[in-house]
């Protein structure tokens, strides 16, 4: 099973997956990067969508309405961000050279199109000490979408992320969401390793992240942790068979949540 993909360096299309090539059911993503005047069309077909610009500047048309999108800084500017239903065409333009992550899950159109603004977005501080991280709630409510939940994670110098590890893989009482995890790393030299583990099966993976990298999660518990001098951002789309997650954590660490200085020894001198 293919859990790692790297960026292409050049071209429209830097990254892209959908339910067959990622061996799961749900969730299709891509990463398109357009040239100034450059511009695409294309269709939801049978899923809701969500864009989530990364860089640069472009221009989104559907239902008649043309929206600029646009992100100057990925480290420190939250994006307004569209969610398409499904059956709706659109198109992409670059103002400037634009680059920008959609992901989508199969919907029946419940749920209307939607601009969601930057200031419409929460951001809160998870964790503490060598645990904090910034999260960004794109889109997670009934209201707005039938399956996608989205979120975008900044987890500063060293820091460790999605932790305690937790599950959502339908074991131990958890729902079944499947996940992406879209790295962009400052300085772009930088890398993370995302382990991927079970304690019920013989599952247990470490992988070694770059810039531009995309990690799936199909099961098991999944920490991240970013070397010194290393910045994170990652960009989390989830679904599954209801869009509520209840994940569950790693019992071996959950005490954490109580004591985020994990207990340091004093360094014998």
């Amino acid at each position: 099973m293919r859990r790692h993909y790297k960026s292409a360096n050049d071209g429209e299309t830097l990254l892209e997956i959908t339910p067959k090539t990622a061996n799961w059911r749900y969730i299709s993503f891509k990463v398109l990067a357009l040239k100034a005047g450059k511009s695409l069309e294309a269709d939801t077909r049978g899923e809701e969508i969500v864009l989530v610009p990364l860089a640069g500047e472009g221009v989104l048309e559907f239902g008649g309405k043309r929206h600029v999108l646009q992100r100057p800084d990925l480290f420190t500017d939250k994006p307004d961000i569209i969610y398409l239903p499904p059956e709706t065409p659109y198109k992409l333009e670059g103002n400037r050279d634009f680059e920008v992550a959609i992901g989508g899950a199969p919907a029946t159109g419940l749920k209307p199109a939607r601009v969601i603004r930057a200031n419409e977005i929460a951001t809160t501080i998870r964790g503490g000490a060598n645990v904090q991280r910034g999260v960004s709630t794109l889109l997670d409510s009934d209201e707005y979408s039938e399956h996608l939940t989205v979120y975008e994670i900044h987890t500063p110098s060293g820091n460790w992320s999605s932790f305690p590890p937790h599950r959502h893989d339908a074991r131990d009482g958890s729902s079944y969401h499947e996940e992406i995890y879209y790295y962009r790393l400052r300085p772009t030299s930088g890398f993370a390793i995302q382990r991927i583990y079970t304690r019920d099966t013989n599952l247990d993976v470490a992988i070694s992240v770059g810039n531009g990298d995309l990690v799936l999660i199909h099961e098991g518990y999944h920490p991240v942790v970013k070397a010194p001098g290393t910045n994170a951002y990652y960009l989390n789309f989830l679904a599954g068979d209801i869009r509520k997650i209840n994940a569950v954590n790693d019992l071996h660490y959950d005490w954490l949540t109580k004591d985020w200085k994990g207990q340091p020894i004093t360094i014998p001198l």
